[in-house]
């Protein structure tokens, strides 16, 4: 529990970083390549631990990949979007064995303490994505 209220503050400040980079921007090495256009296919090839979660079908528009402490972490930002894609993957997810913790979601693997923090706000959708490793 003192891991999650750790993280919440980290997420928030990374959000608000992710959600203010300009979007009139063309994609560069500076960005990391977080604006370039993207699959969830193509990420899970690039983070295999992707694909312990389930497949987000709407658009990767603003994506950023970091590793904390050992923890990985996958950022999406969704922009104009319908709250109906944030129920919708909500439904996966719990289809999928996580278990809502209001406000979060989260499943434990052999390998990683998975963990969703799902946000909906003025069309935007966030999604943070963590796995820390099971040692």
């Amino acid at each position: 529990m003192k891991k999650i209220l750790w993280l919440c503050p980290l997420m928030l400040i990374m959000l608000v970083y992710i959600g203010c980079d300009n979007k009139e921007k063309d994609d560069d090495d500076t960005l990391g390549g977080q604006l370039t256009e993207t699959t969830w296919a193509s990420e899970v090839e690039k983070y295999p631990f992707l694909s312990y979660f389930p497949v987000y079908d709407g658009e990767l528009e603003n994506h950023r990949y970091s590793e904390t402490f050992g923890m990985l972490q996958y950022i999406i930002m969704d922009y104009n979007c319908e709250e109906s894609v944030k129920t919708g993957y909500c439904s996966k997810l719990m289809a999928d064995g996580f278990i809502d913790k209001d406000g979060y979601y989260e499943k434990t693997t052999t390998e990683y303490k998975l963990t969703v923090i799902v946000s909906y706000s003025g069309k935007t959708l966030s999604l943070i994505f963590s796995a820390s490793p099971i040692k």
